[in-house]
């Protein structure tokens, strides 16, 4: 990784670093499932609390009506939005927490391919052991640097909506409308920026270990020096998914039209199947796109100088 890599080679040699480590896209499609389990607790609750409050009220001699005004009440309460609130922030928490490990491990098992050093040494588990903390403060910058720009980017939307319904108002509606397109694509090439900004000090962190105020900061500098090179790496990763996704649905969709009349297990085990497929094509897609902004985040760094020579 050296300073200066292009865009097609970051994205290149990355993508060739995931598809050799393929079991790690296989994991993270798992911990997208994941994502799914962890909200059961909370809705079991909800459910178990609605039937037997439904029961009960039956039991009593309650109409149809009643019991279901009983149930509602029951689950309008505070008491129980707040254990319902708990459990689903408990398993967001939970999965949140498995992300950060499988980025942590994922990104440094790639570093081995992505600066041609291949030891054999067990880089996964080191770094989930040794880069969870630094890849979790890294994280959180990142998602409130995210929450940001989606802020900026929202609050620019509504604004050229109020300024829209007042263009009648308004003595230069032309120039107003360029300024509020301005400020609304501003607004956009903000909100992408901290995004990347964000991708590359999570990507620091994991791949080299920094510090999360560091890596942001290296990070932040490495995209001021280059950003159309961040955002195209980003936008690259983006377009290829897409492409991917919409492959796969299609041909998914062109076997369910010779598929008419199937069994309904049959059609069921192809939604699961695409389902997973999808899931395992994020992973992959999430693992190439940090790979590639660390590729661009690390190779800004100055080399190291060599030391004097007698």
């Amino acid at each position: 990784m050296t300073s200066g890599t292009s865009t097609g080679r970051a994205l290149r040699h990355s993508l060739r670093a995931v598809l050799g480590e393929s079991w790690l896209a296989s994991l993270g499609m798992a911990v997208t499932l994941l994502r799914g389990a962890c909200a059961v607790p909370a809705s079991a609750f909800l459910a178990a609390l609605s039937w037997l409050s439904l029961r009960g009220a039956v039991a009593s001699g309650s109409t149809p009506e009643e019991a279901i005004a009983l149930a509602a009440s029951i689950l309008a309460s505070p008491r129980v939005m707040a254990i319902a609130l708990g459990l689903w922030l408990s398993g967001w928490l939970l999965w949140g927490a498995v992300r950060v490990a499988w980025i942590s491990g994922s990104l440094a098992a790639l570093g081995s391919p992505l600066s041609g050093v291949t030891d054999g040494s067990p880089r996964f588990a080191a770094g989930v052991a040794y880069r969870f903390g630094r890849v979790l403060g890294s994280a959180l910058l990142a998602l409130l640097l995210d929450l940001a720009g989606q802020a900026a980017l929202g609050s620019a939307l509504i604004g050229a909506v109020i300024v829209s319904s007042r263009a009648r108002e308004l003595h230069a509606p032309a120039a107003t409308g360029a300024l509020v397109a301005a400020a609304v694509a501003l607004s956009a090439f903000a909100a992408a920026s901290l995004s990347v900004v964000g991708d590359g000090a999570v990507a620091r962190a994991a791949l080299a270990g920094d510090p999360p105020g560091r890596a942001v900061g290296r990070s932040a500098l490495a995209f001021a020096r280059r950003p159309a090179a961040f955002l195209a790496a980003a936008l690259g990763v983006l377009v290829a998914t897409a492409l991917a996704v919409g492959s796969v649905q299609s041909f998914f969709g062109v076997l369910a039209t010779f598929a008419t009349g199937a069994p309904r297990f049959l059609l069921a085990g192809s939604q699961l199947f695409l389902a997973a497929l999808l899931a395992l094509l994020a992973a992959a897609a999430e693992l190439w796109r940090l790979s590639a902004i660390g590729v661009l985040a690390l190779g800004a760094d100055p080399a190291p100088e060599e030391p004097a020579r007698a």
